[in-house]
């Protein structure tokens, strides 16, 4: 009996260990994202938008989007915690916690890679940026080991104001571009293009990353 326990407890305890580090592959590909998506100069996603807007209203390089986006993800995280804990969950914690020094790393790959800053290197940056952020989030919604700080707030405003959650969404979104536009954060092409195609991007990596990836893993149909 105690063997059978043992042998349970080890299987659970491996197939945690794999999905945080798969977790913690996706949240390094949005860290690196949103820094390439800063370095190209060419707009941010909207929560990135307000992440950079307070940089800039506190006069801080870009250098430090890492600690904003640390600082802004833990307000988020005392909100959820103080309103509905229930969205509080392990992965909650692998996603904030290292988010800005994830970006502060992405910074440093950029600078390594030495893309040029013309117009065509700031777009093959931004698209580098775009892409491994929609790998990412697609990612870790994919391991299922719980949601980030930002999807939590979603989360509230959908409860609160009995919304669906796409709605939600797009009043939070529009919240942060708002905010964030306001301080000083940049917005262009980019903040437009993510608008209209990171729902549906996301979703399909996710879908695919879950039936190509996770199946073959047998870590699709485990919850914690």
């Amino acid at each position: 009996m105690d063997s059978a326990i043992s042998n349970t407890n080890n299987k659970s305890y491996k197939i945690f260990l794999k999905k945080f580090i798969i977790a913690l592959i996706g949240v390094s590909l949005v860290g690196f994202g949103l820094a390439f998506n800063s370095a190209g100069m060419l707009g941010n996603d909207s929560v990135a938008v307000l992440y950079d807007g307070i940089r800039n209203a506190f006069g801080l390089p870009i250098e430090k989007l890492g600690l904003v986006t640390n600082l802004v993800n833990i307000v988020f995280l005392t909100i959820v915690l103080l309103f509905d804990r229930k969205y509080i969950n392990i992965g909650t914690f692998i996603y904030a916690l290292p988010l800005g020094s994830l970006i502060s790393i992405g910074f440093k790959i950029h600078g390594i890679l030495n893309i040029r800053t013309t117009i065509g290197g700031r777009i093959l940056t931004s698209f580098l940026g775009c892409s491994m952020l929609f790998i990412g989030i697609g990612i870790f919604i994919a391991i299922n080991i719980g949601v980030d700080p930002v999807t939590g707030v979603n989360m509230l405003v959908k409860d609160k104001t009995k919304l669906q959650y796409k709605t939600a969404k797009i009043i939070c979104d529009l919240t942060s571009l708002i905010i964030g536009f306001s301080l000083g954060g940049k917005a262009g092409v980019v903040t437009i293009i993510t608008a209209f195609t990171a729902g549906p991007v996301i979703q399909k990596i996710s879908e695919t990353f879950d039936k190509k990836i996770l199946k073959k893993m047998n870590l699709n149909n485990y919850s914690n």
